[in-house]
């Protein structure tokens, strides 16, 4: 079973990391929303205490065992929160597992699967990675943030690129593998009449934001937030994130 934490009593919120993190990205969330919450969050495979022994990390296989702790935990229905690869899982447990949606949180996510260019550069990077993956890591965490935020968050900076050394080098090319097949779940907005919020970053420079707004559709259960940072909202514009994702909850 993947590794998991929880904390608190009331309604249930899964918080689910993105690609070479852990569940301790959400270690200063738990106490702002485990008074009123139960705040669950997973280390997902191949990531922090979660070994995988496959080849390919699917998203699929991801939520499948998401579904699994929430089931020995004996919780039918939660609040899915995913950055990034977190926000991949989430849509692919409600399209899979809508009974156990109440409520979907996108951040820094897209619906839409990977162009061929992104799908080539996941592959071209897994010689880096395991020939030399810290240096992997010191290089493409900074260039998750806005570029004009970078020196004032250097420590939150660094604390990534701890929490990615966490991870194992065979862990992250399989989930390599698994993101790049991932299909396109934009139909899920349109199937499931859950409400869904969706928190993109204007400067962000790893998922298409322009491109992902034109296919969300406008409807009353979709509300949609643009804050001005780049791909980790949580912690770029940490304030206005909590603000935001309390109103919703």
């Amino acid at each position: 079973m993947l590794h998991y934490t929880t904390e608190g009593t009331g309604n249930s919120v899964v918080f689910l990391h993105g690609f070479m993190e852990n569940s301790n990205i959400w270690n200063s969330f738990i106490s702002e929303f485990s008074k009123t919450f139960q705040v669950i969050t997973i280390d997902l495979p191949g990531h922090g205490k979660s070994e995988s022994n496959q080849d390919i990390n699917t998203i699929e296989i991801m939520a499948e065992k998401v579904i699994e702790v929430l089931e020995f935990l004996k919780i039918s229905n939660a609040t899915f929160i995913g950055h990034s690869m977190g926000g991949y899982v989430s849509l692919a447990i409600a399209e899979g597992y809508p009974q156990f949606v109440n409520k979907v949180v996108l951040v820094n996510s897209t619906s839409l699967p990977d162009n061929k260019e992104k799908k080539e550069q996941r592959l071209k990077v897994i010689p880096t990675i395991q020939k030399n993956y810290p240096l992997f890591v010191r290089l493409s965490i900074p260039m998750l943030f806005a570029e004009e935020l970078k020196l004032q968050l250097e420590n939150e900076i660094n604390e990534l690129k701890n929490i990615a050394l966490e991870n194992s080098v065979k862990g992250i090319e399989a989930t390599l593998r698994g993101m790049r097949e991932r299909p396109d779940r934009t139909h899920v907005f349109y199937d499931i009449d859950k409400p869904f919020l969706i928190i993109n970053g204007s400067k962000d420079s790893t998922i298409d934001v322009d491109l992902f707004e034109t296919v969300i559709p406008e409807k009353e259960n979709i509300k949609v937030e643009k804050l001005d940072c780049g791909h980790v909202a949580f912690i770029e514009q940490r304030e206005e994130f909590i603000k935001i994702l309390s109103s919703f909850l």
